[in-house]
């Protein structure tokens, strides 16, 4: 050999073939390789299959998302329309002749549709799908229809008349009580034994309501044409049981009827109303039977 004395574990500076001490660290590069996950495939990457929308639960997803999507549609339809007929009766079903339950009752079942329809197309997607919004449009169309049927509901139940009702003729003097009782004295004859004043503090929104026991006759008032419909029928009611409990005569079993104007109301025998009618405006209607068979 050309060196006798080649050591072959010296410390050496990389040249000549030296090599340095072994002291256990591979080194940056190994380092880094450990630092990698392993996934099993000897490659330290991870693979994630998607499934795809090929696969028949994408398909049940997709389909549900469209019917869920028409059904919305028809769904907001439906409670527009019956929004609109509960809150402005006299001008979308003049003649009554579509009830509004019917539409608020389909309504609610194209809502129901809607919403299975959404937890169908929900449940059925693929798991790593990146699609978060499917059936978006239909849970719209769920909300809307949702919040119209609501206020149809509500409009229905506080307002039986309509939200929204047609201008009427209305010359009566609601600004005075006096003149109140003037004009109805006018038509009815005169109240001698006096009116008699209700309290009405309990309740808000109505200004003054009177009673004549003697010619059979009550009236109310409101401050807006909005808190007239909202009292219609419980004032409708309280009058109706208060002639009931003054009248002992038996012309108390005659005709009444109810007669409403913007801001206020007037109950008396058919004939009076109807002149009364004549000289105010308003709309006459007949008043329903109390119990015990008086109204």
């Amino acid at each position: 050999m050309a060196n006798d004395e080649y050591d072959f574990f010296a410390n050496g500076d990389g040249q000549g073939g030296a090599y340095d001490e072994y002291d256990g660290d591979d080194g940056p590069r190994r380092r880094r390789r450990t630092a990698r996950p392993n996934n099993g495939n000897g490659t330290g990457r991870t693979t994630v299959y998607r499934a795809g929308f090929g696969s028949e639960p994408a398909k049940r997803s997709r389909t549900a998302a469209i019917v869920a999507l028409l059904a919305g549609l028809v769904a907001v339809a439906l409670g527009a329309a019956s929004a609109a007929h509960e809150a402005a009766p006299a001008f979308v079903d003049p003649d009554g002749r579509v009830p509004g339950r019917y539409i608020a009752l389909a309504c609610a079942i194209a809502i129901a549709v809607t919403f299975v329809s959404v937890i169908v197309a929900k449940a059925n997607l693929p798991r790593n799908s990146r699609r978060h919004r499917v059936a978006s449009g239909g849970i719209v169309a769920f909300l809307l229809a949702g919040l119209l049927l609501a206020f149809g509901v509500v409009c229905g139940v506080l307002f039986p008349d309509g939200l929204v009702q047609p201008h009427a003729d209305d010359e009566a003097p609601v600004d005075s009580a006096e003149s109140m009782r003037f004009g109805i004295e006018r038509v009815t004859g005169e109240c001698k034994a006096g009116w008699n004043d209700l309290d009405v503090s309990m309740y808000p929104g109505v200004e003054n309501a009177s009673v004549c026991a003697e010619t059979r006759v009550a009236y109310v008032t409101f401050d807006s044409n909005t808190t007239a419909r909202l009292y219609d029928k419980p004032v409708q009611t309280k009058i109706a049981e208060l002639l009931t409990q003054n009248a002992d005569d038996p012309a108390a079993q005659g005709d009444w009827r109810l007669l409403s104007g913007n801001q206020w109301l007037a109950f008396g025998q058919s004939d009076k109303m109807t002149l009364l009618e004549q000289e105010w405006g308003g709309a006459l209607s007949e008043i329903p039977a109390t119990s015990g068979g008086n109204s």
